[in-house]
């Protein structure tokens, strides 16, 4: 059996400050415990190891099955609601590294409440192609390029009714690539795809393809990935 890696970050205070003693389990996708953890001061977890698949089948283009095993988190902290993340995908050799933010609870609950969070396939592990969406007009090209920092994420399809979030550019970026391709893939491959979020985000931007002001979005949640 093949061997990837996860590690938890802990925040609270939009991400500002680092969350220590938060209880976290991961379990596997049948629900079953595979680790107990707590976060140190720095709100991390140790790195741990997880069972997952050969990377070959990641690899392999003509691979129609699930090429990763997926793992869910649940985090809890007194004083603070608890999150429930699933489908975390585990790739061979690779470290996930999934960023918590909890947030305090209010003075009147008496009891904490769970968020739930799925994250979904890989946009390459789909079988349907999604389609852009925006307007048709010819769009208004600004005098420069420029780079949203922070950019505004419409965490769904620009029609759908959903939340708008703020993150940095460079987060952006990496919560695009994760959710768009495999971080099993050879390196030029990665650098492609990244060059070519960065610039299809940009000319987006440049162009105003969406609108005055009208959020850039992606449906991932963001997980980051890097070798162990």
């Amino acid at each position: 059996m093949a061997i990837g890696y996860l590690t938890i970050q802990t925040r609270t205070a939009q991400d500002a400050v680092p969350l220590s003693g938060v209880q976290i389990r991961i379990m596997d996708n049948q629900g079953n415990p595979v680790y107990s953890l707590t976060t140190d001061e720095n709100g991390e977890t140790q790195k741990v190891p997880l069972e997952t698949v050969s990377k070959s089948f990641s690899q392999n283009p003509y691979y129609t099955g699930t090429p990763y095993n997926s793992y869910s988190v649940l985090a809890r902290a007194a004083g603070f609601n608890s999150l429930y993340v699933s489908d975390i995908p585990i790739f061979e050799e690779e470290t996930a590294i999934l960023p918590i933010a909890l947030i305090p609870m209010q003075e009147s609950q008496r009891s904490p409440i769970q968020a739930e969070i799925s994250i979904g396939k890989p946009a390459v592990a789909m079988q349907t192609q999604r389609q852009q969406e925006g307007t048709v007009a010819e769009p208004y090209v600004l005098r420069q390029v420029v780079i949203p920092n922070p950019i505004t994420v419409h965490l769904g399809p620009p029609s759908a009714s959903a939340s708008n979030v703020q993150v940095s550019f460079p987060d952006y970026v990496k919560n695009v690539a994760s959710s768009e391709i495999y971080p099993t893939w050879p390196e030029a491959s990665l650098r492609a795809n990244i060059y070519a979020i960065i610039t299809f985000a940009l000319n987006r931007v440049y162009t105003e393809w969406w609108g005055n002001h009208r959020p850039y979005h992606t449906n991932s949640f963001p997980l980051t990935l890097f070798p162990p």
